[in-house]
């Protein structure tokens, strides 16, 4: 063997595994099949000769220039590895999808399909798999918007090729391969051919180097274990020249905007220094504050904010100890080459020969609870548990109910109202994040009104703008709203709480469905539950439409929730929905009493295993068959017609984050509806239309009728046109509100003070009930929309393979399904089916979307 030769082993870790990808791609190209990754091979002579041809027609018919100036406009040659791989060595005139994992490439053929059509497109990769997969993909995509495209992929990739050619082919710089060499010269494949090479990475003295140092920019293509980038760990381009100056500290490619302010080693900073950096990541984070695509961004910037703030404690405290010296971040040792991790993982197998012991005490990788079982929002629970029961808030919907209009709206209480700093607010004063981030702080005088009656407290300690006369904190009365703000911080509020109304039927229907002990046994929900006499039932809830599923912003007891918990008899904050309607909508809707069933119930529905259906009353005459073709247009919209149904297939995104407004755009996220007529009113001009969401967009059926034409009636975010007359009046509704004022609470744990200062700082209080609610929590314009969640279908299956963006979902046996229903309401009860006179409404239709 190697080790009893002197000679140190390539791959020291030799693990075998079986897997479904060997590249992994989140699942994405998991249902390609092998059938189709063996088609389009090209063989390293036949990929030569056509890179000779591509060389010839760049450089008019000579193959010697050096330069190639482009490539037929017909032909597209694909770099299918990664940027970094790309950057040392590549065939001249090939195209770098710029992608860090092999994961991010299906996402890039996704966006540059429409310029990929008609062409001869070429792949290659390092030694074919990659390729290979690639390349079926791409045959696969492209087949829907072209049926000229060839795709073909070099066989054996750029091993076999160099092993053929060497530095006489037309591949430039060194090969990126995965062990201890990481940049093999062209010239070494052949001249190391069927020999056992150390790798020394050297070369040959006259290779064309392709890559450059990040920073210097000088020609450099040998990537160290040492250089690896300090936010990420990928392996970086620094020259010998460079690297002293850097401190052992370098940002790839990536990360080149975070290298004044992302360092590992704080400890050679002085305050001034850490104090910049905090400034430039709080400059960063601003820009990326909103929206799910900067989630994980954020959470790195967040962890640097908390890190220098540890930082600039330590050093204001006289406790930093730290030295300018960095040692690994993987084994802690300072003269560590970078050699213990990864592809270069030897010190952890000599350590294990020196202590074979440590085999058996690995320590088990840590598990991420799910949200709902974390400390923190345990904790926040048991708090909602018990200000719920002091003050009695879990009512039926009977209670605080108007009879004659329906409206119930409970009486006020003080609350509390907590938020922890955030990592975007440390550092900053209280009063300015109070100013910018919660809307009730935006006037001044009412801010400094609310401080001067000790109505907002840090940590418990009341904030009073008196306070900063003292310079600073008097821990025993209060402290200056200039107070900067640190990690773990909590700000409270104290607020007369007040709930906006809604619309409830005396008692809400509810249907108990029990889950069939075949799915329970076999997708192992028993074995989940801790409590032998586990509830495994699912809650089929009518919602009333105004009603939110679950408590949150300004609603609690008139959450759906709280009153099913109440009317149901259910212990307190123990129905869990399994999915959320939106409050204008009404309709079915599915809870559980059981952790296990949720999940479960989650589960069929992220896999697309249920089915929803619903039905909805839009304006117009919606059309009850296709005539000849339907209309396209630029956002590429598609309508089909079968089988009596029409299926609408139209990308969605968000328009306004504010007011949460969807509208069909071009890269938004695809989405697919099925509709079809069921009736149709001539009085109200309206028709009863039963919808199908194939996919799960937010607001998805609201935006696609709106689209169509038919918006939903009383929608009043996506129809231009919304009726003048209000179902309710607002002065009923508000004579509600008043009322309940004068019902008596008892303030629990409250001085008098505090009661007396939030009553008087509370808009409802003081006769200002339309500027404390807006016009849809009112019950007004918004309130109610005709949209009603009638059936859902719930399949369930066994031996489900369910990958991260996977393209398909493998079943083996069906466990049967499950059909939740509830009645139509009110409004979808006076329609007449009139399909034979509707014919007429297409032609209609047809000319409005041209």
């Amino acid at each position: 063997s190697d080790s009893n030769n002197g000679v140190e082993a390539m791959f020291p870790d030799l693990q075998i595994k079986l897997v479904k990808e060997i590249i992994g791609t989140g699942g994405v190209l998991s249902s390609v099949s092998i059938k189709d990754t063996s088609e389009g091979y090209l063989s390293p002579e036949q990929w030569h000769e056509e890179m000779k041809k591509m060389k010839e027609a760049a450089t008019g018919g000579s193959s010697s220039s050096s330069e190639n100036k482009s490539i037929p406009d017909d032909t597209v040659l694909i770099d299918c590895r990664n940027h970094k791989e790309y950057e040392i060595g590549h065939f001249e005139g090939s195209i770098d999808p710029n992608t860090k994992t092999f994961e991010q490439f299906p996402r890039w053929v996704q966006e540059n399909k429409s310029a990929l059509k008609d062409k001869k497109i070429l792949m290659y990769c390092t030694g074919g798999i990659r390729c290979e997969k690639a390349s079926a993909y791409m045959r696969r995509e492209l087949e829907t918007v072209s049926e000229t495209t060839t795709v073909k992929h070099l066989k054996g990739g750029i091993h076999k090729y160099l092993d053929k050619y060497g530095g006489d082919g037309f591949f430039s710089g060194s090969n990126f391969v995965f062990d201890r060499r990481v940049g093999v010269d062209a010239d070494e494949h052949t001249q190391n051919r069927g020999k056992d090479s150390t790798g020394t990475g050297n070369g040959s003295a006259n290779k064309r180097i392709v890559g450059h140092c990040l920073y210097c920019k000088k020609s450099h293509d040998q990537f160290t274990p040492d250089a690896v980038c300090t936010v990420c760990r990928e392996l970086t381009l620094v020259c010998a020249d460079c690297k002293p100056s850097l401190h052992k500290e370098y940002h790839c490619v990536d990360h080149q905007y975070l290298k004044n302010c992302y360092f590992s080693n704080l400890s050679r900073f002085t305050q001034e220094e850490l104090n910049s950096q905090l400034h430039e990541l709080e400059t960063l984070f601003s820009k990326i504050a909103v929206g799910k695509r900067y989630k994980n961004l954020r959470r790195t910037l967040q962890r640097q904010v908390g890190r220098i703030n540890h930082t600039l404690v330590a050093i204001k405290s006289g406790t930093m100890v730290g030295s300018n010296t960095l040692a690994c971040r993987s084994c802690g040792d300072v003269k560590c080459d970078g050699r213990c991790w990864g592809v270069h993982g030897l010190k952890r197998k000599l350590a294990l020969q020196k202590n074979p012991q440590d085999l058996d005490e690995q320590p088990k990788k840590a598990v991420r609870l799910s949200s709902n079982q974390r400390s923190g929002k345990v904790l926040q629970k048991q708090k909602d548990i018990e200000e719920i029961k002091r003050f009695d808030l879990q009512k039926p919907p009977n209670s605080h109910r108007c009879q004659e209009t329906c409206i119930r709206c409970p009486p006020p209480f003080l609350r509390i109202l907590s938020s922890s700093v955030k990592g975007k607010w440390v550092g900053k004063s209280i009063e300015s994040v109070l100013k910018t981030e919660f809307h009730d702080f935006e006037d001044p005088d009412r801010m400094n009104a609310l401080f001067r009656k000790s109505l907002v407290q840090l940590n418990g300690i009341p904030v009073n703008s008196e306070a900063a006369l003292t310079k600073g904190v008097n821990a025993t009365k209060a402290v200056s709203q200039d107070l900067p703000l640190k990690n773990m911080d909590i700000i409270s509020r104290i607020t007369h709480w007040h709930e906006p109304p809604v619309l409830v039927p005396e008692k809400i229907a509810v249907q108990k469905l029990s889950l069939p002990n075949k799915v329970v046994e076999h997708l192992s929900i028993r074995k989940a539950c801790n409590d032998a006499n586990s509830d495994f039932s699912i809650y089929c809830i009518d919602k009333p439409s105004s009603v939110p599923v679950h408590p949150t912003g300004p609603y609690l007891q008139n959450s759906l929730t709280i009153m099913v918990e109440a009317q149901e008899g259910l212990e307190t904050r123990s129905l869990l929905p399994c999915h959320r309607l939106d409050r204008c909508t009404s309709g079915l809707t599915l809870c559980c009493t059981n952790p296990a069933v949720a999940r479960c119930i989650q589960a069929q529905m992220n896999h697309k295993e249920v089915e929803k259906i619903y039905v909805a009353r839009v304006k117009g005459k919606f059309p009850s068959k296709l005539i000849d073709h339907p209309p396209c247009n630029e956002k590429e919209k598609s309508l089909i017609l079968k089988a009596g149904e029409f299926l609408y297939e139209a990308p969605i995104g968000v328009v306004d984050i504010k007011k949460g407004l969807r509208a069909v755009i071009e890269g938004g996220k695809p989405a697919m509806s099925k509709f079809r007529l069921l009736g149709y009113d001539f009085t109200s001009n309206t028709s009863l239309v039963e919808c199908q969401p194939l996919t799960g967009r937010q607001h998805q059926l609201r935006v696609h009728l709106k689209e169509l034409g038919f918006p939903i009636h009383n929608d009043v975010l996506y129809c231009d046109q919304v009726e003048n007359r209000q179902r309710i009046l607002k002065a009923d509704v508000i004579k509600a509100v008043t009322t309940a004022i004068g019902s008596k609470v008892e303030e629990k744990g409250f001085s008098t003070d505090q009661i007396e200062a939030a009553r008087e700082m509370c808009s409802c209080c003081q006769g200002e009930v339309e500027v404390a609610f807006n016009s849809a929590q009112l019950l007004q314009s918004g309130a109610i929309i005709d949209l009603h969640a009638r059936k859902y279908i719930i399949s369930f299956t066994t031996n489900k393979t369910q990958k991260k963006k996977a393209d398909a979902i493998i079943h083996d046996e069906s466990l049967g399904k499950i059909e939740c229903k509830i009645d139509v309401p009110a409004w979808a009860k006076n329609f007449v089916n009139t399909n034979a006179e509707l014919d007429v409404a297409m032609a209609e239709w047809l000319n409005a979307l041209s």
